[in-house]
């Protein structure tokens, strides 16, 4: 079963349906990272009002993996990350410019090794970056997209 988010509202598809599901919206791959620090505290971006995990659109030849760590690094200004095992794969779907697009993103645990300053991309509208406690996490995600909070429940955190 696949969990695919439309705005705030999720529904299941069936793995066997989900290949009819997808060829109704243009299909675009992404990687993202959730980042964790020395001190077990998890990075968060704040992009549009809302707490996000930094994430982007794969390019032409390049692998996966390489995405994800290259995104959190334009996202983040983080440049010495250490890729982790994959935690899951989301599902979302919005309308650009009157077309209907799946957003299949792949979601890496990432480790911060050098504690180096945050830079949040102005360019992508993040306006923050912030390294939350565990136990914290709750509170920021209150608001968040349904499949940013899906990557933490995954990832064993929530």
């Amino acid at each position: 079963m696949q969990n695919v988010y439309f705005d705030k509202d999720r529904i299941t598809v069936d793995d066997a349906q989900f290949p009819e599901f997808c060829s109704h919206f243009r299909e675009i791959n992404a990687g993202g990272g959730l980042v964790c620090n020395k001190e077990g505290k998890y990075l968060l971006i704040f992009r549009r009002d809302v707490w996000d995990l930094p994430k982007g659109k794969q390019e032409p030849g390049e692998d996966i993996e390489t995405c994800a760590l290259r995104e959190v690094e334009e996202e983040t200004g983080l440049h010495d990350l250490r890729l982790g095992e994959r935690i899951c794969i989301t599902h979302h779907t919005y309308i650009l410019r009157g077309e209907k697009i799946l957003k299949h993103t792949y979601w890496y645990r990432m480790y911060d090794e050098a504690e180096e300053t945050l830079l949040p991309q102005a360019e992508e509208d993040i306006t923050g970056a912030q390294w939350v406690e565990k136990k914290c996490l709750p509170d920021y995600l209150e608001s968040t997209y349904p499949s940013i909070a899906e990557v933490f429940v995954t990832a064993g955190l929530l």
